[in-house]
């Protein structure tokens, strides 16, 4: 059995994006939370956002929140005041990467730019960029990421990129940021995406939670060799990585542009599994594709059709905590290489590109969501106070009369533990014994594991 892990170091809110749907003058828009805000203020031809007692809204970054154009200056905004605004939509180029995040659907886009200013797709732009995308597992339920699948999903802008968020409403919380960042740490030009995907658990009680993500390439596809490693030239037949060490990252590349994910370092978080497969095959109902090392990348669908999907290890996380995942996306057009092992190099050396390009732009680092304060009503009204209630004497004394087995240790034991727990917090009927037995053992179970609750 793998190792899990339990997070709780971080307390997230529920609200974290000032906005989810766009609305004209007048109009109301919804907040995460279900909170309404009015958009009625103007400045220069822009629309911005104020509360009910006329204060500009501001996002978690302190900008103001920009809802939309006015009528008289934008050809997106309809004539009819009556109809809602649609676009959400991100579009940033920066050197020779462009960005494109859709918050009305969830989906993203990435395109190398070449010296001629060609845009150049680095993943399938097929049924509306909707074929790479992220996913998350609570407990026993997957979702997947996308606003046509009935998850809330919103784009927005931050100092070093943009971000999309996505709800899965009263279970959990996906933030994926996109920091746009130089290669070489003294350089300003920009060829590299950070990608951190935070996961916020806003449920009611601790549950397992896992994230993957599925990138439908295209650039090999017309060429030799489909993907490339550091250690392996030419992958051309479907294969699976539990260890990213030796191989550091995948590229999909042909003449006139590259990508490359990159997993190999220290400083970049440990993945379970990086599959390359038919992209079928990676959409499949199963949470870990499978693979079979000498089958290629066709399908009953589709033929030579490849794709990279990513998980991460599962991990605990308690109410209204976060955990983070993350990893680097190399980008080149014209035939170059993409940046690889000089920058991993200066990355396990502490020589870190991202903090250069904040340095040089004047913005703060993006990292993890800054929190904001709730009360003591808010945060009782959503957690079990029965959690809270067991006394460490207790606790101590099951601890010393009981000895886990290799059984409890067993991440299926662990997760039909967590849904009984969450069961029976549920109950009109409350038994209270039960409930502490119950979390007396996921505590030892979770002590044996090494991690704290």
């Amino acid at each position: 059995m793998k190792k899990t892990s339990i997070v709780k170091a971080v307390f997230i809110p529920l609200l974290f994006f000032a906005y989810s749907a766009f609305a004209q003058d007048g109009s109301k828009v919804d907040f995460f939370n279900g909170k309404t805000i009015d958009v009625n203020a103007e400045e220069d031809g822009e629309i911005y956002a104020k509360d009910s007692e006329g204060n500009y809204a501001i996002d978690s970054s302190g900008n103001r929140v920009r809802v939309g154009m006015h009528k008289k200056n934008s050809k997106n905004v309809s004539a009819s005041a009556k109809t809602p605004v649609s676009r959400n939509i991100i579009e940033i180029e920066k050197d020779d990467i462009q960005l494109i995040l859709n918050g009305n659907d969830g989906t993203f886009a990435i395109y190398g730019v070449a010296e001629k200013g060609e845009h150049i797709p680095l993943l399938s732009t097929y049924d509306a960029n909707s074929g790479s995308y992220f996913a998350v597992k609570v407990g026993r339920q997957e979702y997947k990421l996308q606003s046509k699948l009935g998850i809330k999903t919103e784009a927005r802008n931050t100092p070093l990129g943009a971000q999309m968020a996505y709800l899965v409403s009263n279970e959990v919380q996906v933030v994926v940021d996109f920091s746009f960042m130089p290669s070489i740490a003294t350089s300003t030009r920009i060829d590299m995406l950070r990608l951190s995907v935070f996961v916020i658990n806003i449920g009611r009680s601790i549950q397992s939670f896992a994230v993957k993500g599925v990138f439908d390439t295209v650039l090999g596809e017309n060429t030799q060799t489909h993907f490339s490693t550091a250690g392996r030239k030419y992958i051309n037949s479907e294969i699976q990585f539990q260890t990213m060490n030796d191989d550091l990252w995948v590229r999909s590349a042909n003449k006139d542009a590259a990508i490359q994910f990159i997993f190999g370092s220290k400083q970049i978080s440990k993945t379970d599994y990086v599959t390359l497969g038919a992209r079928d095959k990676m959409d499949s109902a199963s949470w870990v594709p499978s693979v079979q090392t000498s089958r290629s990348f066709n399908s009953v669908t589709s033929f030579n059709n490849s794709a990279v999907c990513v998980n991460w290890p599962s991990t605990y996380i308690d109410t209204f905590r976060t955990a983070s995942f993350g990893f680097y996306i190399s980008v080149s057009t014209g035939g170059n290489n993409p940046a690889g092992k000089q920058f991993l190099v200066d990355l396990d050396n502490g020589r870190t590109a991202l903090g250069m390009a904040a340095k040089n732009t004047g913005a703060k680092l993006a990292g993890t969501p800054k929190p904001i304060p709730m009360t003591k009503q808010e945060v009782d009204s959503v957690t079990p106070n029965i959690l809270n209630s067991i006394p460490s004497s207790s606790k101590e004394a099951f601890v010393k009369t009981h000895e886990i087995t290799e059984a409890q240790l067993d991440t299926e034991y662990i997760q039909d533990l967590l849904d009984r727990i969450a069961a029976l917090s549920e109950e009109e009927s409350l038994d209270k014994t039960e409930l502490k037995k119950l979390n007396e053992e996921l505590d030892l179970i979770l002590n044996k594991l090494g991690v704290s609750r």
